[in-house]
C-alpha cells in the first residue's frame, strides 16, 4: 500500500484538516497526545476522497440536485447509462448500503443484493483504494443530504463482472520515490484519469496508453509524454496550474468535462498531491497520437493580416471583446486561446460544443470565470464560420467544421437539456 509521509503539524491537525486517513488506518493517524474523534477524521478523509475521485461530476446531472444521479453517458456500441443516485435516500439511493455492500459497489460493479452495476464506473481504478478509504468516501456521502430521486433505467449491457481476486491497493514501487508513488496512486486510483484519456480499457486487463480518447462526444485530449501531440512541452509550472486552476497561458483553458472535473475535484487537492500527479504523469511513456496544438505567438497573432471573413466579423463582435483578437484575454489567462488545443484542432470537436454552451471556471481566490453559449440567436452556419475562423486564426491552420456537425451536436444538446 502506499504509504502517507507525516507532513501535517499539530496545529494543522488540530484545525481540523485531516487527510493522514487517506493512506493510513485510522488508529495509526494521531499521536496519543492529540485526542480527535476518529468519525470525524474518517469523514474528513472521505471528503478529500471524494474531491480526488470525482464523484460529484459524474453523479449530478446539469441542473439536477447535487449527487442525485440521472447524468447520462453514451457507451460506445452499448446504449446509453445514467449515474446512480449516491445521496443517502434510502429509497433510491445508497442510504441502505452495507459496508461490504459499498465496498463491493465500487471496487467489482456489484451492488446492494449482488445487483450488476453499470459498466461506465471505473471499478478497476476504484479497485486500487483499499476498504479503509472507501468507507471513509461512504462515510462522508452518509453527511450529505438526501434527495429521493430515481433515474432512468440504463440501456446499456453489463460487461464488467465482479472480481473477488482484485488487489486490495495500489502496491508501491520501492524503486520510485514517495512522490512519484502518491502520484501514481492519485492518477490511476481515484482520479482514474484513464477512464477518459485511453483509448485502451484498462478494465479487461491491458495497459492504458494516457493517448486520448473520445468521452460522450468530447475529445479527451493526449497526456503522455510525447513532446508533440501530448504534455511533454509543457512545463511542470504551468502543469501544475492548469491542473488546480484549469487555465495557463500559452496551452489555453480547459472546457467541457475537463473544467468540470477541476471545479469539483483537481480544484479542492493539495498542491502537494496536483505536484505528485505531475511527476507520474511526467513518467508516463511518449504516444504519439492526435493532433498537435499550434504553437503561434501572441506576438505574431497581432501582426496578423486582418480578415474579412464572416467568421472573422462574428468572432469581432461576439469573442474579441474578452479573448482579444491576438487570443491573449483581456483579464487574464482564462480567456486565452493561443496556444489552445481546442481553438486550433482542424475537426473542431470541442471547439463547437463550447461555442454552442459555453464553460464556467471556478478560482477559489478570484471567483467564477464564465463564458456565455451562442446557440440561440445564430445559425448552423453562423457557429461553423466562427469555429473556423478561430482554428485559421489562432492555429494557421484550415478548419474543417461542417454545418452538418454543428446541426448534430445541436441537436444533441436540446436532448441532453
Amino acid at each position: 500500500m502506499v504509504k502517507f509521509y507525516n507532513i501535517f503539524s499539530k496545529k494543522t491537525l488540530a484545525k481540523g484538516l485531516i487527510f493522514a486517513t487517506i493512506l493510513l488506518p485510522l488508529q495509526q493517524v494521531f499521536a496519543d497526545e492529540v485526542h480527535v474523534d476518529p468519525k470525524q477524521v474518517q469523514i474528513k478523509a472521505g471528503e478529500y476522497l471524494f474531491y480526488a475521485s470525482g464523484c460529484g461530476e459524474c453523479h449530478t446531472a446539469d441542473k439536477g440536485q447535487s449527487l442525485a444521479g440521472g447524468k447520462a453517458f453514451q457507451t460506445k456500441n452499448q446504449g446509453t447509462v445514467y449515474a446512480s443516485n449516491i445521496t443517502p435516500d434510502p429509497e433510491t439511493g445508497i442510504g441502505r448500503y452495507t459496508d461490504d455492500e459499498f465496498v463491493s459497489a465500487l471496487r467489482d460493479g456489484v451492488g446492494a443484493k449482488g445487483r450488476s452495476l453499470n459498466p461506465i464506473m471505473p471499478y478497476s481504478a476504484y479497485r486500487l483504494m483499499n476498504r479503509d478509504q472507501i468507507l471513509a468516501i461512504k462515510a462522508y456521502l452518509d453527511q450529505q443530504p438526501a434527495v429521493n430521486y430515481k433515474v432512468p433505467e440504463s440501456n446499456a449491457t453489463f460487461i464488467e463482472k465482479g472480481n473477488n481476486n482484485s488487489s486490495d491497493s495500489l502496491i508501491e514501487d520501492d524503486q520510485k520515490s514517495a512522490k512519484w508513488n502518491r502520484g501514481k496512486f492519485l492518477v490511476e486510483g481515484p482520479g482514474h484519469c484513464a477512464s477518459c484519456h485511453s483509448s485502451v480499457d484498462g478494465s479487461k486487463g491491458k495497459t492504458v496508453n494516457y493517448a486520448g480518447s473520445t468521452v460522450n462526444r468530447w475529445v479527451a485530449y493526449n497526456i503522455s509524454s510525447d513532446g508533440d501531440t501530448g504534455i511533454g512541452s509543457w512545463s511542470d509550472k504551468d502543469l501544475q496550474q492548469y491542473l488546480s486552476k484549469g487555465y495557463v497561458e500559452g496551452h489555453g483553458a480547459a472546457v467541457g468535462p475537463m473544467a468540470k472535473v477541476i471545479n469539483s475535484g483537481l480544484s479542492h487537492l493539495s498542491q502537494e498531491d496536483i505536484r505528485a500527479m505531475v511527476i507520474y504523469l511526467r513518467s508516463l511513456p511518449a504516444q504519439e497520437k492526435g493532433e498537435s496544438a499550434a504553437s503561434i505567438s501572441v506576438q505574431e497573432l497581432q501582426n496578423t493580416e486582418p480578415s474579412h471573413s464572416h467568421g472573422s466579423q462574428l468572432f469581432a463582435a461576439l469573442c474579441a471583446s474578452c479573448h482579444l483578437d491576438n487570443g491573449a484575454g483581456r483579464q487574464g489567462e482564462y480567456e486565452s486561446l493561443w496556444g489552445s488545443k481546442t481553438a486550433t484542432l482542424t475537426q473542431g470537436t470541442n471547439l463547437i460544443k463550447v461555442i454552442l454552451e459555453g464553460s464556467m471556471l471556478e478560482d477559489s481566490r478570484l471567483g467564477t470565470f464564465s463564458m456565455p453559449g451562442f446557440k440561440d440567436g445564430y445559425s448552423d452556419q453562423d457557429i461553423a464560420d466562427i469555429a473556423n475562423y478561430v482554428i485559421a486564426h489562432f492555429g494557421n491552420r484550415n478548419g474543417h467544421v461542417t454545418v452538418e456537425q454543428v446541426k448534430k451536436e445541436r441537436v444533441l444538446l436540446n436532448i441532453k437539456k
